[in-house]
C-alpha cells in the first residue's frame, strides 16, 4: 500500500470554513506567502470502500450486467461443515452468475444458512430469516431476477438454481438471494413421458441419458433458471441430503455454510 507525505500546513490566521459537496476531494490550497516551517507526517491512505446502490427491479439487470462485464470468474467453493461443494456458473446465464459474484462480493453469503433440506430433491439456502440476514437484504435491495431459463441447462443432479415465488410472477422472475442445488432422484420412463406431455419440453438424447444416470428434478424444468451445476462435492451434498429435518424441513441442527470466488 503507497504512502504518502502529507505536509501539516500551520497559519498564524484564521481561515473561514467552506462546505464541500459529499463525494468530493478536498483540494490543498498552497498560501501565497509561505509558513517559514512546515511538518511533515506519514499518513497511510485507506482506499475507500466501494458505495453500492440499493437495487431494485428496475435498477438490477443493468447494474448487474455490468458488473458481470468487470467480473468474469465463473468456479466458486461452498464450504460446509461436510466439505467443500465446487460449483461452476455457466457464462449464458449472466445476470444469475453476476447476482450471485455480487452478494459473494457483498458479504451475503459468508456466511449463510441452509434453510430447507428435502432428500431426493434439493437443498436449498440463502434466505434466512435471522435478522442479520434480513437487514442484510433490506440494504442490498429488494429485488427479483430476470429469468433466464434455457432448454439446455436442466435439473440434473448437481444442479444450482435460483428459487422463485409462483404467485403473482407471471414472467418466472428468480429470487435474488434463495438459491438450491438438486439431490434428485431416479427418473422413470413414464415420468419422462408425462413431463413432456403437461410442459412441453423436448429432450435431447443425451439429456434424457444424463437423467437416466444421474438422477434430478426434471419437473423443475422451464420453471427455474439453471445457472450452475456442481464440478465436485456431491457426496457432500448426499451428507447435507441426510440430516435430520423438521416437519418444515429446517435442519434441526444449524447448518452454516460460506462461499468464495475462486479463479
Amino acid at each position: 500500500m503507497k504512502k504518502w507525505i502529507i505536509p501539516i500546513v500551520v497559519l498564524m490566521t484564521a481561515c473561514a470554513s467552506e462546505s464541500v459537496p459529499e463525494g468530493e476531494a478536498v483540494q490543498a490550497v498552497t498560501p501565497e506567502e509561505k509558513p517559514t516551517e512546515t511538518v511533515g507526517e506519514e499518513v497511510e491512505v485507506t482506499p475507500e470502500a466501494p458505495v453500492w446502490p440499493r437495487l431494485s427491479n428496475a435498477t438490477c439487470k443493468d447494474f448487474l450486467l455490468e458488473y458481470g462485464q468487470k467480473n468474469t470468474a465463473n468456479r466458486v467453493v461452498i464450504h460446509t461443515p461436510y466439505g467443500d461443494i465446487k460449483v461452476k456458473l455457466y457464462d449464458d446465464t449472466p445476470i444469475h452468475r453476476a447476482n450471485f459474484l455480487y452478494l459473494i462480493e457483498r458479504g451475503y453469503f459468508a456466511p449463510t444458512q441452509i434453510v430447507r433440506i428435502v432428500k431426493d430433491f434439493v437443498v436449498q439456502g440463502g434466505n434466512s430469516e435471522e435478522p442479520e440476514d434480513q437487514e442484510e437484504r433490506f440494504l442490498i435491495g429488494d429485488y427479483t431476477l430476470p429469468n433466464e431459463i434455457q432448454a439446455h441447462h436442466i435439473h440434473t443432479r448437481g444442479a444450482l438454481a435460483m428459487s422463485r415465488n409462483y404467485e403473482g410472477n407471471p414472467e418466472q422472475r428468480s429470487s435474488a438471494y434463495d438459491f438450491y442445488i438438486v439431490d434428485g432422484r431416479d427418473i422413470s420412463n413414464v415420468e419422462f413421458f408425462q413431463v413432456k406431455e403437461e410442459n412441453g419440453y423436448n429432450y435431447t438424447d443425451a439429456q434424457e441419458a444424463e437423467y437416466k444416470k444421474r438422477g434430478g428434478a426434471i419437473h423443475l424444468d422451464g420453471k427455474h433458471t439453471v445457472f450452475g451445476e456442481v464440478t465436485s462435492g456431491l457426496s457432500v451434498i448426499d451428507k447435507i441430503a441426510d440430516l435430520e429435518t423438521d416437519a418444515s424441513d429446517w435442519p434441526v441442527m444449524e447448518l452454516i455454510v460460506s462461499m468464495e470466488v475462486v479463479e
